[in-house]
């Protein structure tokens, strides 16, 4: 962990407005933050050490480049280029795509946190998995069946 400055909410969302991220984007990665806070402090209660903050900043920035092609891949870039790796590196591991490779799986609390807090929120709306797994696959037409897996697996990890 580096010493970096993490943005606050407040921070956050002015960084998403002056990056022109759509208004429906935004208000998706507050809904997102708002799992990510619950699931964050119901870990901490547990005596689970969790950097909510990272988790904040991470949550409301994870889809900041959500209109680009590669929007994970931008969006990393971004946030490096602003100086907060730390905040990049969490959102980096959001993604379905390629979740076999070790290299953008989840492994850290904060990372987990926003990967699952994001496949919970269908547009602005708190949905189970299966909603959201079923939406996707609809979307994308496409068999999401190993990522759902994986999906369900930090749940019980994280809500145990």
């Amino acid at each position: 962990m580096t010493n970096e400055k993490i943005p606050s909410r407040e921070e956050c969302l002015d960084i998403l407005n002056k990056n022109k991220t759509p208004s429906n984007v935004i208000e998706h990665s507050k809904t997102v933050c708002n799992v990510a806070e619950d699931v964050a402090d119901g870990l901490i209660n547990k005596g689970i050490k969790v950097n909510k903050k990272l988790v904040i900043a991470a949550a409301l920035l994870h889809d900041i480049e959500r209109e680009k092609e590669n929007h994970i891949a931008e969006g990393t870039k971004l946030l490096k280029s602003m100086g907060l790796s730390e905040v990049s590196e969490v959102i980096k591991k959001h993604s379905l795509y390629g979740i076999e490779d070790g290299r953008v799986q989840p492994k850290t609390v904060e990372e987990k946190i926003v990967f699952y807090s994001d496949k919970r929120v269908k547009g602005d709306k708190i949905v189970s998995l299966v909603e959201r797994f079923k939406d996707i696959e609809k979307r994308y037409k496409k068999d999401f069946s190993k990522e759902f897996e994986f999906a369900k697996k930090i749940e019980e990890e994280l809500l145990q």
